[in-house]
């Protein structure tokens, strides 16, 4: 077991044989202040020369009984943060000061009288030679610690070994919260303890609590820009350098150890996209789907089911840089969309990545929390893998209609291919569209249009009329003339002009409900394969 490095403290230098004779005015609270260095010290203004913890010598050379100068130089201490104050007494300084005692005591800041002539290089030499041998010592420690960290990682045994020896080796209290598990904590708690840990924890309270302060550390665990736990310690006693190193270190480790694990069943579960793949032809039975899906993830329920389908990307299908890109993607991918309530089945199918998501929650608001899923996805990828084009299919309730949901989310992607990038790629958000897809697919959208808007579209071209965009304003503003006036910026003397134009040219009932609705299609046609009408 590696041993646990304690810092130096006052009390622990007043036990050195060179303080043995030294008088000491201090609280009980300044004598645990910690010591890092050591350094003598005659000038009187000293705020900007410490770095704090130090000890500071002196023969009060600058000050020579001067109780204003001594307070002066004494607060300056106090304020950087220096861990204590030797004078010697005998040529500058005659006795003790009373005002600087209480000062000192007030601000629980260790004072050192020696009372005979030191040698303060002595002192300095025997309490650097200690720092030194002491962080020697650490950093061998922590090699130790490294060292068997590896032998771990290597031996496959999981993450309790890991945090067993952290706990070891810091002799403080432990405790892991992993996103997708039950918390752990070495030693073990009471069950009623560790709720009440994980619960002040989760909401934020653990660093708000006084009786904390300086004994909790916390470092999160990260992999692939994603935060797949917290690693937290816990000690009695203030945490020592050598304690927030070694959790440093084990939390690189459990990182490297989820990370491997979470590989491994990422890499199985790839390798199983040929049920998927089966699934999506209709291969399986309802009880096939039930019996697979159980035994994924036993305590899943079969819920409502949607397909996401990104475009052909470039290489999805390719070599085995790309298949670990893929699988290392699909790892963040379902830790995102399981903390919104999906289990996420991946898998390449003609081509496309294709997201199978089984809502668990489908009394919440699905559509909402895929979206802001995706935007998340897109923000954490390095590499562009996952195209930004996506096609999100219609919901389905029988697994067996899977299909329905795959072929929908298709004609998601070959509309915006079309039209451009839709901010809410979602079928059911389609509308019109899906009329026009299905009328390009069969050749007649095109004819369509032209029935219904050549003439306008031609007297436009010869004589610059803006009769189309008038029509399609005043249609879009249900035929109110003074609003499409507005819109248009024209007085509406111009715009009956227009309108009886358009009407000599479409006929006097173009404003009738079926030809109407037959016009406000052939408009959203035209700007389909167009853009829009301006």
């Amino acid at each position: 077991m590696v041993q646990t490095l304690l810092q130096l403290t006052v009390h622990d230098i007043l036990q050195r044989p060179l303080f043995q004779k030294a008088e000491t005015i201090a609280t009980d609270e300044a004598l645990v202040r910690k010591v890092r260095w050591v350094h003598i010290m005659e000038v009187t203004q000293v705020g900007h020369l410490l770095n704090g913890n130090e000890l500071i010598l002196s023969t009060g050379i600058g000050w020579q009984d001067n109780e204003e100068t001594s307070l002066s130089f004494l607060q300056q201490l106090i304020d950087s943060g220096a861990s204590g104050l030797c004078i010697e007494l005998g040529t500058y300084t005659k006795q003790p000061l009373e005002s600087m005692k209480a000062l000192a005591l007030q601000a629980n800041f260790p004072l050192i009288f020696f009372h005979e002539e030191v040698r303060y290089i002595d002192i300095t030499q025997d309490l650097h030679t200690h720092f030194i041998h002491q962080h020697h010592k650490m950093v061998s420690d922590l090699e130790s610690l490294s060292t068997k960290l590896n032998q771990l990682l290597l031996s496959g045994k999981g993450l309790q070994p890991l945090l067993k020896l952290l706990h070891e080796t810091t002799q403080a209290q432990i405790a892991f919260f992993p996103f997708d598990s039950e918390a752990v904590f070495v030693p073990s708690l009471p069950k009623a303890d560790g709720a009440a840990f994980y619960e002040k924890w989760i909401y934020g309270e653990m660093f708000h609590l006084t009786d904390v302060k300086n004994k909790l550390a916390h470092r999160p665990i990260l992999a692939l820009e994603h935060l797949f736990a917290d690693l937290l310690l816990y000690a009695e006693q203030e945490l020592s350098e050598f304690q927030i190193l070694a959790l440093d270190r084990c939390a690189t480790a459990i990182a490297q150890e989820m990370m491997r694990t979470t590989y491994i069943e990422e890499k199985t579960r790839f390798k199983q996209d040929l049920w998927v793949t089966d699934w999506l032809v209709g291969k399986h039975s309802l009880q096939d789907i039930r019996d697979y899906v159980m035994s994924v993830k036993p305590p899943m329920k079969l819920g409502p089911i949607i397909l996401c389908v990104f475009d052909k990307a470039a290489g999805s299908n390719s070599s085995r840089e790309q298949e670990t890109l893929l699988i290392q993607k699909q790892m963040i991918a379902r830790s995102l969309f399981e903390r919104e309530g999906f289990y996420l089945l991946p898998t390449v199918y003609e081509h496309r990545i294709v997201f199978i998501l089984i809502d668990q929650m489908p009394s919440g608001a699905s559509h909402e929390r895929i979206l802001r899923t995706i935007q998340r996805f897109h923000k954490t990828q390095e590499t562009q893998l996952f195209p930004t084009l996506i096609g999100i299919g219609q919901t389905i309730s029988d697994p067996l209609h899977i299909q329905v949901s795959y072929e929908t989310a298709l004609q998601t992607l070959e509309i915006q291919k079309d039209i451009g990038v839709l901010p809410k790629p979602f079928y059911h958000e389609l509308h019109v569209y899906k009329v026009i897809l299905l009328m390009k697919q069969t050749g007649e959208l095109a004819s369509f249009i032209d029935g219904y808007l050549s003439g306008i579209i031609a007297y436009d071209h010869e004589k610059n009329g803006q009769l189309l965009k008038t029509l399609h304003k005043y249609l879009a503003l249900s035929g109110s003339k003074q609003e499409t006036a507005k819109e248009l910026f024209i007085v509406r003397q111009t715009l009956y002009h227009r309108l009886d134009k358009i009407a000599a040219i479409l006929g006097d009932d173009f404003m009738q409900p079926q030809k109407r609705i037959a016009l406000e299609l052939a408009l959203h046609g035209y700007e389909y394969l167009n853009g829009a009408i301006h």
